[in-house]
């Protein structure tokens, strides 16, 4: 680091993972064995890629990309085949490597300042309807990018942070049901669709019978493959494109804010889902050009390219490999669970709502004062965000998630612990139902430091929530007898010393 500029005592360090995309195919992982004191070496060098191989010409080559975003030093490592994650030896290579190395030079791994966020491939998710009940799925489990693998920030922000978005996520998996985006009803997709971004609206009226009520799209491989494509493009801009995270920030001049680039803060992110010939969704550059299909051609799966994801960003940090990990696994085993039982309902009512899409009506019922407060001083904020440009006392919805958890009663508070952690725990249950693994005696054991303690100090402090769930009061009893254990898992929320954004709504 010494080229920097910077000394590692005046860097605020974040060890965050920014994209690792599962390919699920065999392949023999390569000989990664290189001394520490190499990378070490290489990166004073100002080396910034990294590629580990077994020396043999047909082997393949294993990069490791370092770079820098603000206050955060980033390793991307990508692909990865998903068997690689099952074995151990791979693990201890990615601590050896990826976090003994920065946490040696003084680096930290916090909440604060990134994600370790991770891409899966679209190749596997674009299969069945395995990217619809996912979508479904977490609908239905906000506490995953709330609660449990995140806190409510903007850079992720949840598909059920407020009416609008949950709603425009609703209605577009409905459509999807119907048989609006089949091909027998909006017409064959072709190149031309893809690269000039058009031609992936729902039809009006589908016929009937496209899509089966459980198994999915009717049809061929490519029919099914089509179906999915054109839902997954047509979302990002009917759902994930509302209430996204800055999007008052939009404007052609930022990098990062750009129209296409501003729904992608969300919890899950589909701006890569990309064929050869189109442009990369940041820098610009053509994907794939030497595999540039026909213009008038139909799409199809091979046409994707190689990074072409749904990309999970209801990540935050991990203190290790392991905990990265079994992080991705998990959200991996339990899509493989997905594919197995098909066809999620969206629940239209959860408790974690009084806080979510409905935490404003929660502040104007119980305080006031505190919402009046809250839309004065987000009228300021909101036009110096836009330039300007946007008039309106619209609140941040993680902002009212804060205001309205301090608001309600220790009773509902409770009852939001209950659902979030048991939801939870059924995840990690269904997850560990496809792990080959058989690692864990405890599936929950990898996992139980993920939740948030906020969660459990609630419902502790009513334990008669606990009487009628046995699993739930278990996990409790778990919690208790190992909570420093636990807490000394998860990372630090800043090594500035800055107060967490939930610490005022703790404080009595």
């Amino acid at each position: 680091w010494p080229q920097s500029g910077l000394s590692s005592s005046r860097l605020v360090g974040l060890l965050a993972i920014a994209s690792v995309v599962l390919l699920v195919v065999r392949l023999e992982p390569p000989n990664l064995a290189i001394a520490s004191a190499r990378v070490r070496h290489a990166c004073r060098k100002d080396t910034l890629n990294f590629k580990f191989s077994s020396g043999k010409k047909r082997d393949p080559v294993f990069e490791v990309r370092f770079g820098m975003d603000p206050e955060t030093f980033e390793y991307s490592i990508k692909p990865v085949p998903l068997a690689w994650f099952h074995d151990e030896s791979f693990g201890r290579f990615l601590q050896q490597f990826v976090w003994d190395v920065p946490l040696e030079l003084g680096l930290v791994a916090s909440m604060a300042h990134g994600g370790g966020q991770f891409s899966t491939s679209a190749k596997t998710w674009l299969q069945g309807t395995l990217l619809v009940d996912d979508i479904a799925s977490r609908l239905n489990h906000p506490e995953l990018s709330t609660w449990i693998t995140d806190y409510p920030n903007c850079d992720d922000r949840s598909f059920r942070a407020t009416r609008r978005r949950f709603d425009a996520y609703r209605k577009i998996i409905a459509q999807y049901w119907s048989g609006a985006f089949h091909p027998a009803a909006i017409g064959v997709l072709r190149v031309e669709n893809a690269l000039l971004d058009t031609g992936f609206a729902p039809a009006a009226s589908p016929p009937s019978g496209l899509v089966h009520p459980s198994h999915g799209p009717t049809g061929d491989a490519r029919a099914v493959f089509q179906n999915n494509f054109a839902f997954a493009r047509a979302l990002r801009q009917a759902a994930q494109a509302v209430h996204p995270g800055y999007w008052q920030a939009q404007h052609p001049d930022e990098d990062g804010y750009r129209s296409d680039q501003i729904m992608r803060y969300s919890e899950g992110n589909l701006n890569r889902l990309r064929i050869a010939g189109e442009l990369h969704v940041k820098s610009g550059k053509v994907l794939d050009l030497d595999e540039v299909p026909e213009f008038d051609a139909p799409i199809d799966l091979s046409m994707l390219y190689d990074e072409a994801s749904w990309e999970n960003r209801g990540q935050m940090s991990r203190t290790s490999a392991e905990d990265f990990v079994e992080a991705v696994l998990l959200d991996t085993h339990h899509g493989q669970w997905l594919m197995e039982n098909p066809r999620v309902q969206v629940k239209d009512a959860l408790a974690q709502d009084a806080i979510l899409m409905d935490a404003e009506q929660t502040l104007a019922k119980l305080a006031p004062s505190t919402l009046e407060r809250l839309k004065e001083q987000a009228r300021a904020e909101n036009l110096d965000a836009s330039r300007q440009r946007i008039k309106s006392d619209f609140v941040e919805p993680e902002t009212l998630f804060w205001a309205a958890w301090h608001a309600i009663p220790a009773g509902q508070k409770a009852e939001i612990a209950r659902e979030a952690i048991s939801g939870f725990v059924e995840r990690v249950t269904r997850a560990a139902s496809k792990d080959p693994r058989g690692k864990w005696s405890d599936a929950m054991e990898p996992h139980r430091h993920r939740v948030q303690p906020i969660l459990w100090d609630a419902l502790l402090a009513d334990p008669s929530s606990l009487d009628k769930h046995a699993d739930l009061k278990r996990e409790a009893h778990q919690w208790q007898a190992n909570r420093k254990y636990y807490v000394a898992k998860r990372p630090i929320w800043s090594p500035t010393g800055a107060e967490a954004p939930w610490a005022a709504a703790t404080r009595p």
